[in-house]
């Protein structure tokens, strides 16, 4: 199930939409909340955080353009793959620095392809915000 808090309506129908996609893509079925904060003084663009076996949480910076938006989204959805398959934890990677982390090493490289065939998909590549 998928739970959205604020946001507008044009930024709630496209996370459904794109966090739908991405976990049916990695076969995972967990519960996940997406949260559209307001994050003003945040330098992140997101963040996602495991409450319960099969449960998390995703916040999302709401200032954020669409296009850039949804690529936060599909990164943070890698996260919860990452969880469900065991593969990271909230303290597993203490002390790496940030960029050397497996876990944003694979959510960094895939956010943009899980966006460009998202879109794709739902014909959406020909807009001019889902380009670059």
């Amino acid at each position: 199930m998928i739970v959205i808090n604020g946001g507008t309506s044009s930024q709630r129908k496209y996370a459904v939409s794109l966090a739908l996609y991405v976990l049916d893509k990695f076969e995972v079925n967990p519960d996940v909340e997406i949260n559209f904060r307001r994050m003003t003084d945040d330098p992140n663009f997101g963040y996602c955080t495991e409450l319960d076996d099969g449960e998390y949480e995703i916040d999302l910076k709401r200032s954020l353009k669409l296009r850039e938006l949804l690529c936060t989204l599909a990164h943070e959805l890698v996260h919860v793959k990452q969880y469900e398959e065991g593969t990271l934890t909230q303290t597993n990677e203490e002390g790496m620095d940030y960029w050397d982390k497996p876990s944003e090493i694979e959510a960094t490289g895939r956010e943009p392809g899980l966006f460009i065939r998202w879109a794709e998909k739902n014909e959406l590549s020909h807009l001019a915000w889902t380009q670059r």
